[in-house]
């Protein structure tokens, strides 16, 4: 089963996302901003991440420089 990673700071949006993937059959998880998801990415190694663009602690492209620095996920 494809393990999903949501990295997303609006909780509606977040829940809404979830459910979605959930209601696929997918394993999801969830961050609330971009260092946790940063965190996540490593601990869980997640199959796809989807990323928020306008996460409120980093910028979306240091967020994703720091993702290819430690994994190839899409």
């Amino acid at each position: 089963m494809a393990h999903v990673l949501v990295i997303e700071d609006d909780p509606s949006i977040r829940t809404a996302v979830l459910r979605t993937i959930d209601d696929l059959g997918r394993a999801v998880a969830s961050a609330p901003d971009a260092l946790t998801g940063l965190h996540a990415a490593v601990e869980e190694t997640p199959d796809i991440i989807v990323l928020d663009l306008g996460l409120p602690d980093l910028d979306e492209s240091e967020v994703l420089r720091m993702l290819r620095a430690v994994s190839n996920v899409p």
